[in-house]
């Protein structure tokens, strides 16, 4: 019965018009696909060839930034020696001011000469008068005596 009915089905279809029905179909998936689908696929492929390109300008300024990274932590470990080291000559400098104003005491200057030359703040200039300045007035004191 289905046979029957599938057999009368195949003999009374229009197979003219079916077949014009399909081939307008067709042509108009492939219109489809020429004006709407190829565009994009090429649009696709120029947005992938430009992220490649992307990723490896990437990697080259993750790498520019690797370089800046130990750039600055060698930069930081350059100041932190400077700054010991001006420590250092900063501690020798003190001294070296301490044992001329202590020369100059002697020899009879002022605590604002002191102050003036060596950098000494009027406290410490006084001090220095005070302790070394009277070894160079002693022997004056003795000699008027």
């Amino acid at each position: 019965m289905i046979a029957n009915l599938l057999e009368q089905l195949l003999q009374n279809l229009p197979w003219p018009q079916v077949l014009l029905g399909l081939a307008a179909a067709l042509s108009v998936l492939v219109i489809y696909d020429v004006a709407y689908v190829w565009p994009l696929c090429r649009r696709q492929a120029a947005l992938a060839a430009r992220c490649a390109k992307l990723e490896q300008a990437l990697a080259g300024v993750v790498g520019v930034a690797e370089r800046v990274a130990s750039l600055e932590n060698r930069g930081r470990e350059d100041l932190s020696q400077i700054a010991q080291r001006l420590g250092q000559l900063e501690l020798a400098t003190e001294s070296r001011s301490y044992e001329q104003a202590i020369g100059c005491a002697e020899r009879g200057e002022e605590a604002d000469r002191l102050i003036s030359c060596f950098g000494l703040t009027e406290g410490e200039a006084n001090l220095v008068t005070l302790l070394h300045g009277d070894r160079a007035r002693r022997p004056e004191r003795q000699r008027t005596a």
